[in-house]
């Protein structure tokens, strides 16, 4: 009997949610008679012991996922696996494989079967293929070997009946001392609010160069699904507040409307938050806010026209201001995200960027600070890179890669993968960092974030690594802040969300 695992292999960084490609490949796989067990690796000592649980079954069906930044880890876990049980089926997946499916067959010859784009289905014709002796060469978004030639079969179209997919079932939960079904936003409140997570949705069709969560077009859940996975959660865990965790939940006007109607129908009394372009029609936003709305997190990316134009994001500053101001007056809280180094950005455009905050900061209520743009395989931005030659003309995902960067630019998880570096250096990129920050702290700064950074900088293994000067530099910032939330006080009050 050839058992089905699906991994995912060691990380850096410990996540408490779930691996949710996985699980909707199990539940998929589950509908149709198969049983898989997902390995997290974190959870085991090392990887020998890893390959001992994989070993307790004989030729096992292996599916493995990884984002490009354990891409290292999930090629030592194929190659280790590989050697030790050389007549499993080494079967990879998720947007860092499914990208770069003719490189992964070159460069590693242990994996079998690369699956490109979503895996649901194609796993489980897969696992047909194994059981049940089905022809191969007619599963449609996989690549493979055949001898010596790489096979790419043709594309699989995205299914349009998402309810056929789930990664949550009440009668079949996690492990919730690994992946509590709730965790807190801290920033949503001046007191701790727990909120489970929903998706309602798959695939954003806009077309931003820097991002992997594109589609060609968007799908929805039924709304009857989605109010039932709401009952459910509110049922086991007796928290009414909801994270949408979709990429972009207002795409459709009319589906948010309908979900926003049946909300209030159905007497849920649920607080909840949502991604959402700025775009939207703000009577859309009025009836989102009837439905329990508190917050919603916006990605502005730069102030520049320029560069909105040459990200391909769509939108105009017009409409950030007049999503900004709507929202607060409706008492919605505003989380905006915004990213520097983007393509054809200068020190101008970023200029314009902390300016359009400042400018606009009386209704933002936090900011996520200033991420630079990564090059990430799946996104549209790697093509640009290499034609612009800001990548080494042999660079290889492959290849060992790691760079020396300053944390304040991007956290050490991401090491491995390389900054989009156009027109500006390292060094300008950390002063606007630091611009942007100082407009949180004199601009936009609560009472809140005020005790979460000083709560964060009196850690000991904070302290133990300053020096006086960062003590007298975190001092200064610190009053800031505080006289930043004693002036926006008002805005709290006004932005108040009741327990």
């Amino acid at each position: 009997m050839h058992k089905i695992y699906l991994v995912s292999p060691y990380v850096d960084q410990k996540f408490t949610s779930l691996h949710l490609s996985l699980e909707y490949i199990k539940f998929y796989l589950m509908d149709y008679g198969y049983q898989a067990e997902i390995i997290d690796c974190v959870y085991y000592k090392d990887l020998d012991d890893v390959i001992s649980k994989l070993s307790e079954g004989e030729n096992p069906i292996i599916g493995v996922t990884a984002y490009t930044r354990e891409r290292f880890h999930a090629y030592k876990f194929i190659r280790k696996v590989k050697e030790e049980i050389p007549d499993s089926l080494m079967v990879v997946g998720g947007r860092h494989f499914s990208s770069l499916s003719e490189e992964t067959l070159k460069e590693l010859p242990m994996v079998d079967i690369v699956v490109r784009g979503e895996g649901e289905i194609t796993f489980k014709e897969i696992c047909d293929y194994v059981y049940r002796n089905t022809n191969i060469k007619e599963i449609l978004g996989i690549s493979f070997r055949s001898g010596t030639e790489i096979i790419h079969n043709p594309d699989r179209p995205l299914e349009p009946n998402i309810n056929k997919f789930r990664y949550f079932d009440k009668n079949h939960l996690p492990d919730t001392e690994r992946y509590p079904l709730v965790s807190s936003f801290q920033r949503m409140a001046n007191f701790e609010m727990k909120f489970f997570e929903v998706m309602a949705t798959r695939g954003c069709p806009s077309m931003c160069v820097f991002c992997s969560l594109k589609a060609d077009k968007a799908r929805y859940r039924s709304i009857d699904s989605i109010i039932k996975e709401i009952e459910d959660k509110i049922e086991i865990t007796g928290v009414r507040n909801v994270k949408f965790i979709d990429s972009s939940l207002t795409i459709s006007k009319k589906y948010v409307a309908e979900l926003c109607g049946r909300i209030m129908e159905k007497k849920l009394n649920i607080k909840w938050d949502c991604y959402s372009r700025v775009d939207i029609d703000i009577e859309l936003l009025k009836v989102m806010k009837k439905a329990g709305l508190i917050g919603v997190e916006v990605a502005l990316e730069s102030g520049s026209p320029r560069v909105l134009k040459a990200i391909k994001k769509k939108i105009s500053l017009a409409h950030f201001e007049r999503f900004c101001e709507a929202a607060y007056s409706l008492r919605i809280r505003v989380f905006v995200f915004c990213m520097i180094s983007l393509p054809e950005e200068k020190i101008e455009d970023v200029d314009m960027t902390i300016s359009v905050i400042r400018k606009l900061s009386k209704y933002i209520y936090s900011l996520s600070g200033l991420q630079a743009t990564r090059i990430l395989p799946d996104a549209s931005i790697y093509q640009i890179a290499k034609e612009r030659n800001i990548l080494p003309s042999d660079f290889s995902w492959f290849e060992p890669y790691e760079r020396q960067i300053n944390p304040r630019i991007s956290s050490e998880h991401y090491r491995n993968v390389p900054l989009y570096l156009e027109h500006l250096t390292t060094e300008d990129i950390i002063r606007k960092i630091n611009e942007f920050e100082s407009v949180t702290r004199t601009e936009i700064a609560s009472f809140y974030s005020f005790k979460r950074a000083l709560m964060r900088n009196l850690k000991i293994t904070s302290i133990k690594k300053m020096s006086l000067r960062d003590i007298r530099d975190k001092t200064y910032k610190a009053f800031n802040m505080l006289v930043t939330a004693c002036m926006n006080r008002h805005k709290e009050k006004f932005l108040k969300i009741n327990d």
